[in-house]
Formats: structure tokens, sequence, C-alpha cells
């Protein structure tokens, strides 16, 4: 666990260096959907970005009938809660620290930004889609609400992937 936050840490710092690769971000949104995407921090969007490619090369490895763009779009706007209040790298590691020496006891603590945002970023992600117009994409709003969940829908194969793929990025 410890070996993973320091790599999560490193990703996070490295990120701030590297561009990022909006060719790669058009071939699954829109316009519109990039402006939502736009508003994520910078390493939150390479982030989204790992997710996407571990995602697709999931589907593909072990032939998950899938849509791939529709997959693509979910793994890319599966954190968008998170643009609501940006949380700077110390702040996600003191937050990520205080989790586990509290054993999630610090959660209460809701009412600073700081924490909802890290603990409730699936609910202010889904509220975010609805308040654009993606009240009807179920299957999207799924994915963005319940990808910290541990039990989940095991009919919705994106969610799934996503689910797998975000744990480990």
């Amino acid at each position: 666990m410890s070996f993973y936050r320091v790599k999560q840490f490193i990703w996070g710092f490295s990120s701030l260096f590297k561009e990022i690769d909006y060719t790669y971000v058009t071939k699954f949104l829109n316009e519109k959907e990039i402006n939502i995407f736009n508003k994520l921090k910078h390493n939150d969007k390479h982030h989204c970005i790992r997710v996407c490619k571990d995602s697709i090369k999931m589907r593909n490895d072990l032939n998950i009938n899938v849509d791939m763009y529709r997959l693509g779009r979910a793994a890319l706007l599966h954190d968008v809660g998170k643009s609501y209040r940006h949380l700077s790298l110390v702040e996600k590691s003191a937050v990520v620290l205080l989790d586990k020496a509290t054993k999630g006891k610090i959660k209460r603590y809701n009412n600073i930004k700081q924490i909802n945002v890290y603990y409730n970023h699936p609910k202010i992600g889904t509220d975010i889609l609805k308040s654009n117009g993606f009240e009807n994409d179920k299957e999207l709003l799924q994915v963005v609400r319940y990808h910290h969940n541990k039990i989940i829908d095991e009919n919705n194969e994106i969610l799934k992937i996503i689910k797998t793929c975000d744990d480990k990025n």
C-alpha cells in the first residue's frame, strides 16, 4: 500500500511537466466533453488518460464486448467531480495519510472542502454531468457515481473495467 502511494505521488509530481495528449483525448470526447475534462487539474487529466489507456488495453486483451468509444469517454470523465475543488499534491497526500491514520474516520469532516472532494467526488461528478445535459446517459452516470464503491453493478462492464484500471492508477 505505501509503495503504491509513493508511486502515485511520483506520477502526480512528474505529470506537472508533461503535456496533455489532446490527440488521444479527442478520439473519445466531443467539444462539450473536452470542456468538462479541461476543468480537471493537470495531474488529474493525466490520471484519467492513464485509466483510459489501461481500460482500452484491458478491453482488447480480454476481448470484452464493450464499445471502445463509450469506454474511453467514461474513463476520461470518471473523475470530473475533482474539478469542483482542486486539491494540490500536498493536500491530497495529507488527506490520504489522514484517511489511513484515522481508518477513514476523517470522512465525517466533509464540511472541509478538501475532505469533501476526496470522498465525494463521484457524487459531485454525477451532479456536474447531469447539470451539463448528461442526465439520460445512465451508463456514464453509473460509472462516475460508483467507480469507488466496493460493490458495483456486475452488469455494467464499463464500470467494472474502469474500476479495475482506476484502482491500479
